[in-house]
């Protein structure tokens, strides 16, 4: 046997066992002769440091640091000399969880095959769809590509663009988000886009505080690269294999015939498989993606007597007038830490005297919706109701001034109902 497929039976055997110091010891120790186990602690802590994730690597990547390993020569001799060498592993790979993730009830899925089965669809067709080479997503005709193109600008400039995945991939993505992220438990100060908690328990946090600081995580779901949504599966259990395919179904790479379209400062954060804003898996990966910056955050606030809450890209914490400073220094470092950066144009700092608004909501004595766009919600209610104004006739348009209408309800019944009563005299106008 010669020392490249000694390395690589190695390796396959190390894939398959949890990645800790220990495990990997007590794996070379398995797969080696008696007389080469003194070599074996110096090799894994190589290996440990080389490689050093939560989860066990890929058997390509473990090859190149073993290779480089100082007493692998020594064991490799040994073992030539013995005639014993190390047997190639033709087990199936086996889903493998990090200690935080053990014991959730989510798909076993240790093949490639097995996903294409739980997904009721072909090997060929989920192939098609995860599309790992970017073959159709470049394609010149846009029927064959997986997502639609949407272009939106910035309140504060910019170009935004949703990328919103075409049916057949949208339903595989529904799966993944139903049977597998979204059993995954976020952090409890995320409040964005997670059963049971919205805008309004969010503020409500916030209520009644001497001083109110909102930060804004810029390009906040294209800033979250493929690598880290395969960290997250890779910690899931999921095999290396399983992994790729599945962070292949939930992110993009956007073409080059729409990068083209962007600023050139703003193209790099696209040219890179991304969360894709306007996928249904987008929001949860991303919860999953920020528990660390929350635990960190959640844990500077405590320090601080403060609260902090996150709702998607908004990050707002409240407490007493000397929080202001420690938080707009240290904030900053830990984000960049954690592979975000701040809108610092965004960041606002509201004291007691001033209007205190979360999430669109004012919190300064009690939750109630801002006057200002009370006032505007109610002038427009009354023109549609003056002669000659048919907006009221439009579907669309009633049904998006009702759902506006709901929303002032849910944060200040009173302002609502006095709303509804308006829009009933309007309508009655068109009788």
């Amino acid at each position: 046997m010669d020392k490249r497929l000694f390395s690589h039976n190695l390796a396959v055997h190390l894939s398959l066992c949890p990645w800790s110091l220990d495990q990997i010891s007590a794996c070379l120790r398995r797969n080696l002769p008696k007389g080469a186990h003194k070599y074996t602690t110096e090799i894994a802590n190589e290996l440990h440091i080389g490689l050093p994730t939560i989860f066990t690597p890929s058997v390509s990547a473990i090859e190149i640091v073993l290779r480089r390993a100082i007493r692998l020569e020594s064991t490799y001799q040994f073992c030539r000399k013995q005639g014993k060498w190390p047997a190639l592993n033709l087990s199936s790979p086996t889903m493998c969880p990090t200690p935080a993730f053990e014991g959730l009830d989510i798909p076993q899925l240790p093949t490639t095959a097995s996903v294409a089965d739980w997904l009721s669809i072909s090997e060929r067709r989920l192939d098609y769809l995860a599309d790992e080479q970017n073959r159709h997503e470049e394609h010149g005709e846009a029927s064959i590509n997986h997502y639609h193109y949407i272009f939106k600008n910035k309140n504060g400039g910019g170009i935004r663009v949703i990328e919103a995945p075409k049916e057949n991939l949208k339903s595989i993505q529904r799966a993944i988000l139903k049977n597998i992220i979204g059993i995954v438990p976020p952090h409890d100060a995320a409040f964005g886009f997670v059963k049971g908690r919205n805008c309004l328990k969010a503020a409500n946090r916030h209520v009644g505080e001497k001083v109110v600081l909102c930060f804004d995580l810029k390009n906040f779901f294209p800033s979250i690269g493929a690598g880290r949504v395969f960290g997250l599966f890779r910690c899931l259990g999921y095999p290396d294999a399983v992994a790729r395919v599945l962070t292949s179904l939930c992110t993009s790479l956007t073409p080059r015939r729409i990068l083209e379209r962007f600023p050139l400062e703003e193209r790099s954060i696209y040219n890179k498989r991304h969360l894709p804003q306007g996928a249904p898996t987008s929001p949860a990966l991303a919860n999953q993606i920020c528990f660390g910056l929350d635990k960190r955050l959640n844990a500077l606030a405590k320090c601080l007597g403060a609260q902090y809450s996150r709702y998607a890209d908004d990050l707002t914490f409240s407490g007493d007038k000397h929080i202001a400073r420690p938080l707009q220094y240290f904030l900053p470092v830990i984000a960049q830490d954690e592979g975000f950066s701040l809108n610092r144009a965004k960041t606002r700092v509201m004291p007691r005297a001033s209007r205190q608004t979360v999430t669109g909501v004012l919190v300064n004595e009690h939750l109630n919706i801002d006057r200002r766009s009370f006032d505007k919600l109610k002038a427009i209610i009354h023109a549609c109701g003056k002669p000659g104004d048919r907006r009221l006739l439009d579907p669309s348009f009633r049904k998006s001034l009702m759902g506006k209408i709901d929303w002032v309800e849910s944060v200040n019944p009173h302002r609502g109902q006095r709303l509804r009563q308006l829009l009933s005299k309007a309508v009655e106008n068109h009788i």
